[in-house]
């Protein structure tokens, strides 16, 4: 009942829309996180993953035959537009450079654009090029999430201080460890925008900067909008996106603000819609994330959500992440998952055969 009333809530704000617009939401394209089976399971037996942690189980970098499965099941669907599902598909532009950071002794940061990091995978020389079919086919829309997940100044600290758990990790080439500490945050280090100082911002802003311009490199076009990694960010982030011309910020309904003077974030509340100077909000009004539990029934989960937010007459914006739609860990990850996402696109149109599939730019375009 609880959760039915906080799916009502975040959607009495804003503007309402007489057309029922569904928004696939889908973060951390592009980034390493965890490299490979064989890493995953030495570090879950070194203490420094859990098993646990869907994340730490499923996440790790796409591969072609990975979209190829996802084009497909979204190729199956159309809407009263003629439209297929399209993923609004947040990308991390950059991961480590392993090698590079290594034989300067950790003194300093280096970074490889994410299409370099496709082509070190085994059988990954094509991921690109299927990714680029993707976007031409609709099927998936890019836009910028950060240039690398990663809290680089925390993670360089640690690894020129010798932390040994780091220096294990960094062997097996991730950074994506567990990591409790009172001078941390979060429980890890993928908050790229936490920051305590006033050199780490400028490190922040330099990064953002970077990154945009080599996701218009490779995509041959400026993101409309961008997401936080882990929704972390505060003012002076979003002046750097306003100066490069990006003013849309996607989240959860809630942001977190880092606070240097409090182990704790503080919250700020968003909706969809929601319009601050020359600043536009946009706000997941529903998930479908069944690679977090494998106990909950997240069609009918998702299709709660959906059938809340056109009540309501506002856009649903799901969230659905990478991790649903990787297979290269745990091998029927993806195509179980992709069986349920099969059942809710029916269930969708079944139940909505006017719905209308659109991407976060275009939503950010409407509140225009």
């Amino acid at each position: 009942m609880l959760e039915r009333i906080k799916k009502n809530i975040i959607n009495i704000p804003g503007k309402r829309f007489d057309r029922k617009l569904l928004v696939l939401e889908s973060d951390d394209w592009g980034s390493i996180r965890i490299p490979d089976a064989e890493s995953a399971r030495k570090m879950i037996n070194l203490g420094l993953l859990s098993n646990n942690d869907p994340f730490s189980k499923f996440d790790t970098l796409e591969t072609a035959a990975d979209l190829e499965a996802l084009f497909s099941v979204l190729s199956q669907f159309k809407d009263t537009h003629g439209n297929s599902p399209i993923i609004t598909g947040n990308m991390v532009v950059g991961n480590p450079d392993f090698i590079k950071i290594k034989a300067n002794s950790y003194s300093e940061y280096h970074f490889e654009e994410f299409s370099q990091t496709y082509k070190k995978q085994e059988r990954g020389a094509d991921t690109f090029s299927v990714l680029q079919k993707g976007i031409e086919a609709r099927f998936f829309f890019p836009q910028y999430h950060a240039r690398e997940h990663l809290n680089v100044n925390t993670w360089m600290h640690l690894l020129q201080s010798g932390e040994q758990d780091f220096h294990k990790a960094f062997d097996l080439e991730c950074f994506a460890i567990d990591y409790k500490s009172n001078s941390n945050r979060r429980n890890n280090l993928m908050a790229t925008y936490d920051y305590n100082s006033a050199d780490d911002l400028v490190f922040i802003r330099q990064s953002i900067n970077e990154g945009l311009a080599v996701f218009e490199k490779h995509f041959q076009f400026k993101s409309v909008t961008t997401i936080a990694p882990c929704y972390v960010w505060d003012s002076a982030v979003e002046d750097t996106f306003l100066e490069n011309g990006l003013n849309v910020f996607q989240g959860s309904r809630f942001q977190n603000v880092p606070n240097s003077n409090s182990s704790d974030f503080i919250k700020i509340f968003h909706y969809n819609g929601e319009k601050v100077n020359d600043k536009i909000y946009l706000s997941r009004n529903g998930l479908f994330e069944p690679s977090l539990n494998q106990n909950i029934d997240w069609v009918d989960k998702a299709m709660e959500s959906i059938a809340t937010a056109f009540a309501w007459k506002k856009p649903a914006v799901i969230g659905t992440h990478r991790l649903n739609y990787v297979s290269s860990l745990v091998p029927d990850n993806r195509d179980r998952n992709l069986m349920s996402l099969k059942q809710l696109l029916t269930k969708v149109l079944q139940k909505w055969p006017d719905i209308e599939f659109a991407h976060s730019a275009d939503l950010a375009n409407l509140y225009k």
